[in-house]
């Protein structure tokens, strides 16, 4: 098995990778030029890593990266600082999920895909629905926020365009307010949001999130599961 792993550079993202190398399995990381990458990652002969800007990759290098992978895993995100936020390029995410399905569909085999989104998109395809408070908010960040839109039209992609009548399989993981932790702990998956991610936010520690993305592609029972659909993971309290 060989996984192609966007934004592996990220907080999630490297912790999604050593989970992989755990597991024994083959991973070609996509890093920002400017990424500092770990020695244990470097010097690891099971990790091939390509440096670039993901969004400016055409086409043709992405069917290249995806070529001999059976499963990509994105956790793409903008950057935690002013020009990240609210400057270019304001569908980092998105653009490269439409690209990167584009590429999966062009294959005959069959490949899976996990998208780290976020417990902000709301799944209206099994009736979650926002409350009067919630949309207000939601509303405003998406004017306000570029990444917050991103993420949203990302999972949409999925969840409203993807026919499933197509080689991919996908995963759309949620967790809620994200945290770094050492260890993994134990944590719950569900198939809706079971509290408010704006006026009672859950937890999820990111390495929790690498664990859960990384078991869907190595367990058959879990993917099966899970496949097409949103679930929503936060640490057991």
């Amino acid at each position: 098995m060989k996984a192609l792993v966007l934004g592996a550079s990220g907080a999630t993202g490297k912790l999604v990778v050593q989970q992989l190398v755990k597991k024994k399995i083959k991973v070609r990381a996509v890093v920002r030029e400017t990424a500092i990458i770990p020695g244990q990652i470097s010097d690891d002969n099971s990790i091939e890593i390509i440096k670039g800007n993901i969004n400016d990759f055409e086409i043709a290098k992405i069917k290249e990266l995806v070529k001999d992978c059976d499963s990509v895993i994105c956790c793409l995100g903008h950057n935690i600082s002013l020009k990240g936020i609210l400057g270019p390029p304001h569908k980092l995410v998105s653009n490269t999920v439409a690209k990167i399905l584009e590429a999966l569909q062009s294959g005959n085999q069959k490949s899976k895909f996990v998208l780290m989104s976020t417990t902000a998109y709301t799944n209206r395809k099994i009736e979650e629905v926002n409350t009067p408070g919630e949309k207000i908010i939601f509303s405003l960040l998406k004017i306000l926020l570029p990444p917050h839109k991103d993420n949203m039209l990302a999972a949409n992609h999925l969840v409203n365009k993807l026919s499933s009548e197509t080689n991919i399989e996908w995963v759309a993981v949620r967790p809620d307010s994200l945290f770094d932790e050492d260890e993994v702990t134990e944590y719950e998956i569900h198939s809706k949001k079971i509290r408010s991610p704006i006026f009672n936010p859950g937890k999820t520690s990111r390495i929790n999130v690498g664990h859960f993305m990384v078991e869907l592609l190595t367990n058959d029972k879990l993917w099966h599961e899970w496949k097409h659909r949103t679930p929503v993971i936060y640490n057991k309290e």
